[in-house]
Order: structure tokens, then C-alpha cells, then sequence
């Protein structure tokens, strides 16, 4: 998604980089726990598709290369597949959070990502992507529901 902007317009000072990293005036938030408090709590998205750091007082846009949060883990119990994202937020893989095959704004790539809450996305990392593959194969089943984890080429 790209932000229009006149010359007037002020450049937002955070950004999420696709590996997940949040940046602000140029250089990562070495505070996790600030990033984590702006994850969870000021992190919105609206009818648009354009990212804000929103309080009850002031609203920052924020750019985001493709989704601002990254599947790091996951665990099986019970017959469901439990995620935890990079910002340490879990989610279980349910019809309320479904994994979707999306296409990656960044590479173009058809991958996996869940809904994790107000139309917020993770996409899962890399070596979750492969873990999941090599232990479940074409497809992963939580809470009864079958979902690919990637189109199947000729």
C-alpha cells in the first residue's frame, strides 16, 4: 500500500520492515516492550488499508512494507495449532483467525497469514512456514478445519 502525499504532508517516522523490525526516525526501537505497547494497544488499520499509531489524543501514520507482524512459533495441543507472533501476542487457529493464502506485498509470493484482531495480519515467518510443511505436508488441520499452506504448482 502507498501513501499519497503532497509536498506539505509530513513523512511518517515509523515504519515496520517485513521482517517484522519497527523503525522510528530512521533506526530500529531497540525497547521491545515499546514496541510491543505500540503493537498491541496503538496499532490500527482503517477502511482504507493505511496503518496509524493511534491514542486517545494524537493519530501517526505508519508505513508498512506488507503486514505488521510475523508468526514466529507455533504448537500443536489438543487439535489446534497455537501461534505466537513476534510482538509475543497468541492466537489459535480458528474460524475466527483462519490462515489465508494472501499475496505478499513485498516478494509478490502467495503466503500463509492469520487474522490476529481488527483486520491486523501475521504472516508466518519462514522457518514456521518450513517447520509446519515438513511436520503436517500440503496442508494443516486446527480446530477440525483444513487450510492449505500454499498453492501447488504444475
Amino acid at each position: 500500500m502507498t501513501i499519497e502525499m503532497s509536498a506539505n504532508d509530513h513523512i511518517p517516522d515509523f515504519k515496520i520492515m517485513h521482517d517484522g523490525t519497527w523503525i522510528h526516525d530512521g533506526a530500529p526501537i531497540k525497547r521491545e516492550a515499546l514496541a510491543k505497547l505500540f503493537g498491541m494497544r496503538a496499532l490500527k488499520i482503517d477502511e482504507d488499508g493505511y496503518y496509524w499509531l493511534q491514542t486517545p489524543y494524537e493519530k501517526y501514520p505508519i508505513i508498512v512494507e506488507d503486514v505488521p507482524f510475523v508468526i514466529v512459533e507455533y504448537v500443536l495441543e489438543n487439535g489446534v495449532i497455537n501461534l505466537r507472533t513476534n510482538m509475543d501476542e497468541h492466537v489459535a487457529m480458528t474460524a475466527a483467525h483462519p490462515l489465508e493464502l494472501r499475496k505478499n506485498k513485498v516478494t509478490g509470493d502467495i503466503l500463509p497469514y492469520v487474522h490476529l484482531r481488527d483486520g491486523l495480519y501475521a504472516r508466518l515467518g519462514r522457518s514456521v512456514y518450513y517447520a509446519m510443511a515438513q511436520e503436517f505436508g500440503e496442508s494443516v488441520t486446527s480446530d477440525g478445519v483444513t487450510y492449505p499452506l500454499g498453492i501447488m504448482s504444475e
